[in-house]
Order: C-alpha cells, then structure tokens, then sequence
C-alpha cells in the first residue's frame, strides 16, 4: 500500500507541486492547492479497485485557478497507465461537484478517480 500511495503521490505532484494526502499541513498555505485520500475494493486476486477523492482549495473570488487545475488533472489522468516493478495501475475520471465553503474567497471543489491496481508480487 505504500507503494501505491507514494506512486499517487508522484502523480498528483506531476499536476500541481501543492498536493496532499489528506490534509495540507504548511504553516504557510499556497492556493490553489489539491488534497486527496481514497477507499479500497477486492475485485479479483491480487487487483484492487480504489475510489479517489480529490479537494481543490483556493482563496479567490474566481473558481478560474480551480477549473483549471481541475481540467490539468482529467488531462493527466487520462488514459494514464502506470507499470511499475510492484504495481500496475489504470486511472479513470469519475465525477466533479462543487463544495460550498460558506465563504466568499474560499473555493472548493471535489474529484472523484477510480483506479484498479495490479498487485505484481503478491
């Protein structure tokens, strides 16, 4: 698992410099800036499926920083395929929905991925 993790790592980082697991934990915040976490499914032996979920955060009146870097990541994952020693992984776009935030500068939004991955020495 912590293969797979440091690999979505790397992809998201390919995207936006300022990505996460989970929460973003900089004393000092660079907007706009993409968080992720993800649930797993058994679909076969030795393949998982996973569930992606994906928060854009900026602080600005606009949602243009958000829209854009949600556009860059359907454009990456995009018929991405991974093959690497440990693993093989398969990416697929899901859904995207915005994410009231109850404030006027800050925006949200939320992704959704699915990936199966091949678990090549298990």
């Amino acid at each position: 698992m912590i293969k797979f993790l440091k690999e979505l790592t790397a992809q998201f980082r390919e995207v936006s410099p300022e990505a996460f697991h989970e929460k973003n934990r900089k004393e000092i915040v660079l907007y706009p800036y993409l968080t992720f976490d993800f649930d797993s499914e058994a679909l076969e032996q030795n393949i998982e499926g996973f569930y992606i979920d994906v928060d854009i955060f900026d602080n600005n009146s606009s949602y243009e920083d958000i829209f854009q870097m949600e556009e860059s990541l359907k454009a990456h994952f995009k018929n991405n395929r991974k093959l690497t020693d440990d693993l093989f992984i398969r990416f697929n776009f899901l859904r995207s929905t915005k994410v009231s935030t109850g404030d006027d500068k800050i925006k949200r939004r939320n992704l959704q991925f699915y990936c199966k991955v091949d678990w090549r020495n298990k």
